[in-house]
Order: C-alpha cells, then structure tokens, then sequence
C-alpha cells in the first residue's frame, strides 16, 4: 500500500512514485543478478534496501545524551503521551512508533514469541524499570499510534540515553543508527554540549543522512542566558562539524512553545521533501557497487571463454596460486592490524589511565583530609567525594578517549592504505592473468577510526556514612577523626580503582570490537572477488564443454548482461 502523500508543488517528492518504482526494479534485478554471481550476503543487502525502499518507511532516531527529554519531545509530536518519562533512565530498548488505527503494543521476545499487548505494558518491557539489562530479552519493541506524523510512513524511533549509568543504554543507541535515515539530536540549555554528546554525534554525522539539533529544555532559563547557550551550541556544532550549517531549533518540548511550533514544521518540511532523496541515496550506493561487480563478472567471463581448454586448465592453475598468496597476503594484514590495535592498550590508555589514578586519589585525599579535619558529617562527606569522583570521571573520561581515538586514526589510515593495496594488486593480477581490463577492488571506504564512547561505570555509593558513624560511636574527638577520614582513604582508592579497571576494560573491548569489524570488511570484499572470478571460470568451463551451440548462447548472453548493466546504470542515475 502507498504510505507516502501526493507531493506538494514545488517539493522534491515530484515524481516520487516514478522515482520509486523504477528503483524497485533496478534493486530486484540487481538482487536476482548477485545470487546468480553466488553473493548471497550482496543480495540479502539489496532485497533489504527494496523492502523498506517499497514501504516508503522513513526512520527518524530521536538521539542524546541522558536525560535531554527525548521522550518528552516525541510525546509532543504525537500529541499524546505515548512514551513514558520520568527523572531516572526510562529507555532500556529503542522503541519503534510507527502509524496504526490504534492504539497498541508490539513485542518480541528472544524465543520467537510476539506479544500484542495495550500501550500501558510499554513501562513493563522498555525501560530500565520494567525491563533491567533487558532481562526480559525483548528483541523488538513497536509502538502504534494514530498520530497524522506517523500517517506518511515516518516511523519514530526513541532511543536509550547515552551516558547513563547504564552501560548497555549507549551501546544500544549506537546499534539504532544502523537504520536510521534521519536524526533529531536533542541537547538541553541546563548543560549544553558534553563531551560525551560530542563523542556521540560523529558517529551520528558519518551515519545518518539528515541532522537536526533540538536545544532543549529553555522555560529553565532567562531570555539572555538562552542567547547565551544557544550562540555557545552553534559554534560547538559549527566547529565540530568543519564549518557545516547546523538547523538548532531552541524549544520547550514540554510546554509546546512557538520555538517548537517552528521545529515541527522544519521537520515535517524534512521529512517530506526530502524523503526521495534519503531512501534514493542509500539505494544508489548499493546498486553502484553492485553493477561494478557484475561488470567484473562479464569481463572474466568473457575472457574466459576465448581460452581452449589447455589454456583455461593453465590459467585455473595459475589462478589458484594466486588467490592462495592473496589469502597469505590478507593474513598478514590482518596480523598487522591486531599488532597495532593491541599495543594501544599498555601504549596508549594505560599510561592515561594511570595519570587519572594518581590525580583522583591526590584530588580526593585532600578533600577527605579537609573535610574529616574539619569535622563533617559522614553524610557530607559522602556526598561530596563521590560526586566529586563522578566530576573527575567524566573529566578524565574525555582526555581518554581522545587519546586513543587520535592513536587509533591513524592505525586506521595505514591499515587501509596497506588492505587496498594488497586489493589492488590481487585484482591487477587476476586482470593479468585473464587478460582482461578490471577496474580494482577496494574496501569502497576507509576503516573508521570508531570514538571509544566510554560512559560513566555504574558504580555503587562509597558506603562510608555508616561505616564512619559507627567508628565516631566508638572513638570519639579527634582519635575518631582520624578513623574516620583513614576509613575514606581506603574506600576512595577502591572506587578509584574499580573506575580504572572498567576504563581499561571498556577501551580494549572497543578496540577488539573495532578490530573484528575490520577484518570482516577485508574478508567480505576478499569473499566476493574469489567468488566472482571462480563463478566466471565455471561458466566458461560449462559453455566450451557443452559445444559450439552453448558457446553461441552464452556469447549472446554475456552481451544481454553487458547490455543490461549499462541499462541498469542510466536507470540508477535517473
């Protein structure tokens, strides 16, 4: 069913049906053309990109960190409170809100079971309340809504704050922008611009298509300390975006003022205008890489076939030392790359780790002393060191994570440089051996150098209100004192330390992360070349060994898909 409304005068979604129909048929054939060439992996990718290409769906992910009111603001664009808020983490699962008749919950469960609950269950299984470390292993989570927003095909997608106590919160925002075609990130005028939002965004700016930025949260403040914020917002973004215009829309989700009115019709302005361009975008630089493909296809086949039988038996021997120095080749990239991503850890974060050590126990030791000398509650005294070490985390936490960030780009520069070399050459040499002219193989991008995106460790009270109350019981005045105060030491240097612990763990399972990505880029484009050129040669094989009439045919073949290719190339670029 067409999801998508008539396009107004003068918008880019003129055309947008023609547009999108002829797409469909590029994509299909070009799915049907890689599980012909064997690339089932490429044509899983291709019928994924027609599904949603052919729903007219559009996934808006509503991003930031902890607390910015996300919820609040996607509860106002529907006009009704559909998503839950409150003053502790509430999102533990992106919760998709897409159009329905109704009002309703859509849950999927680990086991295969799915659930068709009222929207009063969201709580129970989409926030950290209800649904702790998701325990209840939701995989999915659909909320639907009436809403006129959600009628055009956008589905919302709210997900967990980042930088929350909660570790799995970030990691499951960051998985949320796989799908994404266009973001709202939303900041908030009480404490604008973190680091870890900075962290966060360029991985949102290298993902998602279309970018806006929500400045939230301005009834808390005056007319000139909102001024005041906002110009500090845009030359963060401005700088941290290279100079690029930002949209920043300054508002008050929860009050529905013109500052939100402006934003909604931004949006919606967005949201349909530039819809072709966004799902039409993403579909060509699929179809691109695999039209080149099935040109590398045709052109080893052909050459291929001109070969007698003698030679195609020489050439098939020659080609099989050859793929197997390219697999030596791509090991020992690979064993390079784990080299220079494993040293960073001793080399790089735990230098770095150890100065936040020794700089939050002297920070914190001084306080402890001053505050205990001066005969401070044990409350007080808790209070105050452990939001002064949550201060110093999160300071430190920042410096980290540009540290090895800035030693990890450019193990990622070389690395690159060094895979699509050996690419390069692996495919210069099996355009040699088969005499034939290949445009080479790459890895299509460079690896990312990926933000560690470290947060804040979940870290339970420094328990020393009790502790230092019943020492005091016991030696009062001054003796007292001091127990109390050698008590906090040593429970300080124990928090310190399980800080340490979970950034050094944190930074080397990113990194492993990081690492295992790469090598699947590699194995990937390695997989698909070998399976083009073999798939070439079995065809050829079949054509000579099946007479003169099946050569003919495959001939005519070949020229058809030669034909098709170029045909499907204009029709890409309509």
């Amino acid at each position: 069913m067409e999801t998508v409304p008539e396009a107004a005068p003068g918008s880019s979604l003129a055309g947008w049906s023609q547009s999108r129909d002829q797409a469909l048929q590029v994509l299909d054939r070009l799915a049907e053309m890689a599980e012909w060439r064997g690339d089932s992996a490429g044509a899983e990718r291709l019928r994924a990109a027609r599904e949603r290409l052919g729903a007219g769906r559009l996934n808006l992910a509503v991003l930031g960190e902890f607390k910015r009111g996300k919820s609040t603001l996607i509860n106002r664009l529907l006009g009704a409170p559909v998503l839950p808020v409150g003053v502790v983490p509430m999102t533990s699962l992106p919760i998709l809100v897409e159009h329905g008749a109704r009002p309703e919950l859509a849950v999927e469960l680990a086991t295969g079971e799915q659930l068709r609950l009222g929207p009063e269950a969201l709580r129970e299984y989409a926030t950290e309340s209800g649904n702790p470390v998701n325990r209840r292993q939701v995989t999915r989570v659909v909320v639907r809504h009436p809403a006129p927003i959600l009628a055009a095909g956008v589905v919302l997608v709210d997900t967990p704050g980042i930088g929350s106590a909660h570790d799995h919160n970030t990691e499951v925002a960051h998985r949320a922008l796989a799908e994404a075609d266009a973001a709202v990130f939303v900041l908030s005028v009480d404490s604008p611009a973190s680091r870890a939002e900075l962290d966060f965004l360029r991985s949102v700016r290298e993902r998602v298509g279309r970018l806006i930025f929500v400045l939230n949260k301005v009834d808390l403040v005056s007319a000139p300390e909102l001024e005041e914020a906002a110009q500090f917002v845009r030359r963060t973004l401005s700088s941290d975006a290279d100079g690029l215009p930002t949209d920043l829309f300054p508002l008050s989700a929860r009050e529905g003022d013109a500052g939100f009115a402006a934003f909604r019709a931004h949006l919606e302005a967005a949201l349909t205008g530039g819809r072709a361009s966004l799902l039409l975008g993403r579909m060509r630089g699929l179809g691109r890489e695999a039209l080149a493909e099935e040109r590398r296809m045709v052109a080893l086949q052909r050459s291929a076939m001109r070969l007698s039988t003698e030679e195609a038996h020489q050439r098939a021997e020659g080609l099989e030392r050859l793929l197997g120095e390219v697999r030596r080749a791509a090991v020992e990239v690979e064993q390079l790359l784990h080299s220079d991503v494993d040293r960073l850890v001793p080399e790089v974060a735990k230098p770095a780790i150890e100065e936040f050590r020794a700089a939050a126990l002297a920070t914190l030791a001084a306080r402890v002393r001053e505050l205990a000398g001066s005969g401070s509650s044990p409350r007080q005294l808790q209070a105050e060191v452990g939001e002064r070490l949550a201060g110093l985390v999160r300071d430190w936490m920042g410096r980290i994570e540009e540290e090895v960030t800035g030693a990890l780009e450019p193990v990622a520069e070389r690395h690159s440089q060094r895979a699509n070399r050996m690419l390069a050459s692996a495919s210069a040499q099996i355009a040699a051996l088969f005499e034939v002219d290949l445009a080479p193989v790459s890895l299509g991008e460079e690896m990312g150098a990926a933000s560690s995106r470290l947060v804040l460790l979940d870290d339970q009270p420094l328990a020393l209100e009790a502790a230092a109350s019943g020492l005091r019981q016991l030696a009062p005045g001054r003796l007292g004192r001091r127990l109390v105060e050698r008590e906090a030491l040593s429970r300080v240097e124990g928090a310190v330390d399980r800080h340490c612990g979970r950034l050094r763990y944190d930074i080397a399972t990113r990194l492993g992360r990081k690492e295992a990505e790469w090598r699947r880029q590699l194995r990937g484009t390695l997989e698909r070349l070998e399976a083009t050129v073999r798939r070439a040669g079995e065809l050829a094989e079949t054509a000579r060994s099946e007479g003169a009439e099946a050569w003919a045919r495959a001939v005519a073949e070949l020229d058809q898909r030669e034909r098709e290719v170029e045909f499907l190339e204009r029709k890409l670029a309509a």
